[in-house]
Order: C-alpha cells, then structure tokens, then sequence
C-alpha cells in the first residue's frame, strides 16, 4: 500500500510512517559505505535526500516517473527507428524539436499546423513568434 496523506490512515499513523522512513534514509546516509558504487550512491541521495519524498507532502506530484517516461517515448522511438543521431548536433536538433512538439501537445495545439503558422509568420515578419499558451479546457 502506498504511503499517502489522502489515504485511510490516520494522521499521526502517517506522520509516524513518515518520519520513520527519513531515519531509514538518514542511516543510510550516516552509514560508512566501502563499496565506491554505494558511496557514489549516497553521495546523490544525500543531494537529493530534501526532493525524494516531496510526493508524500504534495498529493499533486506523482511518486514515479512513469508521465515523463511516456513522454520522451516517441523520441526514443525516433532515434531508435533512425539507427540513433549521426551527430551532437542532429541530437541537439532532434532534442529541440521534440521538446517544441511535446510543449504544443500538452499545451493543446496541434504541433504541425502550429509550426507551419509560425514559419509563415517568420517569412513575413523575420520573427519567430512565442509558443502559444495553453488552450483553456472546455468546461
């Protein structure tokens, strides 16, 4: 069962949970690690130990990663059907333009028309225009 403040639990039931799982981190930490891989380990959690849990206090931020790893799916696909970037700078370009792709799609625009805009107004103007906002939801 997930640790969640919106649960069934009670709060101090919560709260004790809570804490108990910053002392484990935190004797994990304190721990005098001889393999370099976990001293390497704890070197990163020890930089991230205030971020790991923010999920437990924010029930908006998700506990995994599971929405940015569907969203760099297609890229991944891409790269992986196009025998990966020949260069650094058709990876930097191929990384752009997916970033600007998904940045539409989540902002409800659809990224093809939105571009094919934005070129016409570059011939006319010279300028690129801004990304659009997001579309408000109906409702």
């Amino acid at each position: 069962m997930r640790l969640s403040k919106h649960s069934q639990r009670s709060a101090a039931d919560y709260e004790s949970k809570r804490q108990r799982i910053h002392v484990r981190l935190q004797e994990l930490l304190d721990r005098p690690w001889t393999d370099r891989k976990a001293r390497r380990l704890v070197k990163r959690l020890r930089r991230h130990q205030n971020e790991m849990f923010t999920f437990l206090d924010h029930p908006e931020v998700p506990y995994d990663n599971n929405t940015a790893e569907r969203g760099i799916r297609p890229a991944v696909i891409i790269r992986k059907n196009s025998y990966a970037n020949r260069s650094e700078k058709g990876a930097d370009m191929q990384a752009v333009r997916m970033s600007i792709f998904r940045t539409l799609k989540q902002r409800g625009h659809g990224p093809l028309t939105t571009i094919v805009s934005a070129l016409r107004t570059y011939l006319v103007t010279g300028e690129l225009p801004p990304l659009p906002e997001k579309v408000a939801a109906n409702g």
